[in-house]
């Protein structure tokens, strides 16, 4: 069975894709948004939980790698996370510039999360 929350995540992704180039700043929020449904999968099979807030993901990822619920390599994709839902509101509601070279980033950065998700998630 497909987890839902993965495959949210692989729409919001294309659909990220779809607007690189074109509305960037978009093209970033889809790719966040991508990569909180990607999270929420992880902290669903892993925890029984999902944050009821996008800030909280950060907190819920430490607690993963505290319980040694995921390997502790996967630490180096909390400073990403951070990132991400930091710039999340800009995105969302104009409050910054995104080139396309910041959403090619965001791209990449996403689909390392979405992958590494996929390791831990059936």
């Amino acid at each position: 069975m497909v987890n839902k929350h993965l495959e949210d995540s692989e729409s919001w992704f294309r659909s990220g894709k779809e607007e690189l180039g074109k509305n960037n700043r978009v093209a970033v929020a889809q790719f966040t948004h991508a990569m909180i449904k990607a999270l929420d999968a992880l902290f669903e099979e892993k925890l029984g939980k999902i944050p009821s807030r996008h800030e909280e993901s950060t907190e819920y990822f430490k607690e993963l790698l505290r319980k040694n619920k995921i390997d502790g390599k996967e630490s180096k994709y909390k400073r990403n996370i951070q990132e991400i839902l930091r710039e999340k509101n800009d995105a969302d509601y104009h409050g910054g510039y995104f080139s396309k070279s910041d959403a090619e980033k965001r791209e990449k950065q996403v689909r390392r999360i979405i992958s590494m998700v996929e390791n831990y998630v059936e």
